[in-house]
């Protein structure tokens, strides 16, 4: 009797979902690979200077970092760098120390502005407090931009007559009472004079320059006689090429005629950014 066959074994399901496995790590390593990109675009140079120096030591490195004119950087561990060349001369060589007092003096600079904010803000406040008591709050605008306080006071019936130079009564009274709370502080201050876009052509004032530079002078003298250090002291003349409104409407150009007085903030460095603060609506008045 002949032997039975034995039926052949099916062949093995074949798996055609393991290249998900290998997909799946592909794109986990082009993450990873992106969000250091990203981590790195975003680093500053401080805290890179930190972490490249701590890696360094870990692989037995000096731990001296040398960034290169092109803004890139080498981790000076013994015997990694190729042919053992030394760094570049032209490069900057910054030790752990160093390093250290770069952050420090860039956290004692944000303290230094903040702290001076929080100084003008108060002279700010006190000023306006100030003119408000004196029914004074439509002549003067209080404002903090990146330079320091801005005091601006309207010409037009306030300071100066139409087309004059000469302080009034009323321009007098402001000026000695913004006085007393500038003249002890340490900051720079400038005087500048401003104008709308009206041409003024007279023997006196042949154009709007001459008329700023005049009204600007004016009211630097009356600070000086109220005891304000002429050193601190500084004048500019704008014309009418710096306005804050419109010169389309009288209202705007009212705006515009006036007199800012720039306690400068007391800091090598601007301020940080702030919001400029909203001015009071300027009094209506004929042309210069």
């Amino acid at each position: 009797m002949a032997k039975k066959k034995k039926a052949a074994e099916p062949e093995p399901h074949a798996n055609h979902e393991r290249w998900m496995i290998s997909y799946a790590d592909m794109l986990t390593l082009l993450l990873a690979l992106f969000i250091v990109m990203f981590a790195i675009s975003k680093v500053d140079q401080a805290k890179f200077i930190q972490f490249a120096q701590g890696a360094s030591q870990a692989f037995g490195g000096s731990g001296q970092v040398v960034l290169n004119g092109q803004g890139g950087s080498e981790m000076g561990s013994d015997g990694i760098m190729q042919n053992n060349r030394p760094p570049a001369t032209d490069g900057l060589t910054v030790d752990a120390a160093t390093a250290a007092q770069m952050i420090a003096a860039a956290q004692a600079r944000q303290q230094a502005q903040a702290a001076e904010k929080q100084r003008l803000e108060q002279l700010k406040a006190q000023l306006a407090s100030e003119m408000a008591a004196k029914g004074l709050q439509d002549a003067v605008s209080l404002r903090i931009d990146e330079r320091g306080l801005v005091v601006n006071i309207l010409t037009d019936q306030v300071l100066f007559d139409t087309g004059q130079a000469t302080l009034r009564p009323d321009g007098v009274q402001v000026l000695d009472l913004i006085a007393p709370s500038i003249v002890k502080l340490p900051n720079k201050l400038t005087v500048e004079g401003h104008t709308d876009n009206v041409p003024i052509r007279t023997a006196q004032f042949p154009s709007n320059w001459e008329l700023s530079q005049a009204r600007a002078a004016s009211v630097l003298q009356r600070l000086i006689a109220d005891g304000v250090d002429q050193a601190r002291l500084s004048l500019a003349a704008y014309g009418e090429q710096r306005p804050i409104d419109t010169n389309d409407t009288k209202a705007g150009r009212g705006h515009n005629r006036r007199v800012a007085l720039v306690v400068l903030a007391n800091l090598p460095q601007p301020l940080a950014a702030s919001t400029p603060i909203a001015s009071p609506s300027p009094v209506e008045a004929p042309s210069h």
